[in-house]
């Protein structure tokens, strides 16, 4: 019997990853299963109160990191303890604000992994936001001479963010990115009829990485950013090493989405300021990358 691992990064929001936690207690009826949150560096202490919390349950293991690592490295931790500590066969990394409802999801996992192998699989990942499903994305971010438009509109944006007039400029986009490439125009629509699909990017929300993944690789994500092109970074990944990925639409999670940055950043600015200085560094790593593909 396989054995499974979910993986969950938590930092700051406490209710959030609680809920998340329960979500997978309450529903999941498969019997080789368990829990890694990783906390990753949280000031307000959080994660000593969820190691607290869970110090009695077996099943769950609460890992503390000593500082913040970001998205890769945090998530890799977890990735790395799952593998060589629980011996898991399959790793199920997750967002901390994701609810699991599908009591047979592992079961469905199995089932699909049986039918035909995958390194890489992305269920359906239903917003609680705007009602959209997230899986698959289209790949913008492909090319150098893309990415290389999109680091000039981060830096252009960033400093007019530092000028306080970001927010009234509107449509700055289309003097750097053709509107054909934005993720907002092309969001939802690669798979409009909600079908199985197969080398398709997926949504770093939720995903599953499977024993043929775990034979190649002692991590998760490429480590060399903190927040951002995750996705895009690992699709580079499966495109290089000729990777299998799948969309499978009969596993579902919900995604309650920006959690911590909401959390975190209040003041709409400050928000957009995080976001645009993360992703200019890892847009620059992922340029980097592409340019030996």
């Amino acid at each position: 019997m396989f054995k499974t691992a979910f993986v969950i990064l938590h930092y700051e929001t406490l209710s959030d990853t609680v809920e998340c936690v329960n979500s997978i207690l309450s529903v999941n009826r498969y019997p080789e299963w368990q829990i890694v949150v990783v906390d990753n560096g949280s000031v307000n202490q959080s994660g000593h109160t969820l190691k607290e919390t869970y110090k009695d349950n077996a099943r769950i293991h609460v890992l503390l990191n000593g500082e913040n690592l970001g998205f890769a490295r945090g998530n890799n931790a977890g990735y790395r303890y799952a593998k060589e500590k629980l011996h898991a066969d399959f790793i199920i990394v997750i967002n901390n604000d994701t609810l699991l409802r599908q009591p047979d999801f592992i079961e469905t996992l199995l089932t699909r992994y049986n039918r035909k192998k995958f390194d890489i699989l992305g269920p359906d990942i239903l917003s609680l936001k705007d009602g959209s499903h997230q899986n698959p994305r289209k790949e913008v971010l492909d090319s150098v001479p893309v990415v290389k438009k999109y680091i000039r509109y981060f830096r252009v944006t960033l400093l007019l963010n530092y000028l306080f007039i970001d927010n009234f400029i509107i449509g700055i986009k289309k003097f750097f990115i053709p509107s054909s490439t934005l993720p907002s125009a092309t969001q939802g629509k690669i798979n409009p009829d909600n079908l199985e699909m197969e080398q398709v990017k997926l949504h770093g929300s939720a995903l599953v990485f499977s024993p043929d993944y775990l034979k190649k690789y002692d991590v998760a994500f490429y480590p060399e950013t903190f927040l951002y092109c995750e996705e895009s970074i690992l699709f580079y990944f499966v495109r290089k090493d000729k990777l299998t990925t799948v969309y499978y639409p009969a596993l579902s999670i919900v995604h309650k989405e920006d959690a911590t940055s909401d959390y975190l950043y209040k003041k709409a600015r400050l928000k957009r300021r995080f976001y645009l200085k993360n992703n200019l560094k890892s847009a620059r790593v992922l340029l980097k990358l592409l340019k030996n593909l």
